[in-house]
């Protein structure tokens, strides 16, 4: 156990690694409407909804993993008490936490990208 807890297992990047896929994401699917829609002037709606939704699918798997990963590292449950205290496992606790919830934030944002590419409907 001390050793699952020891600091050099710990990584600071993982907890921004659901955001920076949202932001991919999200610029992806704006590039590629504008490519569709604009640049190359097609009005295929079917295939920007496919590709949009298959680059939708393969971003929230992501963001469900590091979700779960959170959850893992975390030891499947909720917060009982603050995770504020100078020890090992309140900093892995902490760091699960905002991976969490930084994961959460981000698949909530990927959905409502997704929903204005979807409510739009394609090339208008």
């Amino acid at each position: 156990m001390a050793e699952d807890l020891h600091e050099s297992t710990e990584r600071l990047w993982i907890p921004i690694v659901a955001p920076s896929i949202w932001a991919v994401h999200f610029t992806v699917c704006y590039a590629t409407v504008v490519a569709e829609c604009g640049r190359f002037g097609r009005d295929d709606s079917t295939s920007l909804l496919t590709i949009l939704g298959v680059g939708t699918i393969v971003a929230m798997v992501a963001i469900a993993a590091l979700f779960v990963h959170g959850w893992r590292r975390h030891r499947f449950q909720l917060p009982r008490e603050t995770h504020d205290d100078d020890t090992p496992e309140d900093r892995r606790h902490f760091m699960a936490w905002t991976t969490m919830l930084l994961a959460g934030l981000s698949l909530v944002a990927t959905v409502f990208v997704a929903l204005a590419a979807l409510l739009v409907g394609g090339c208008t």
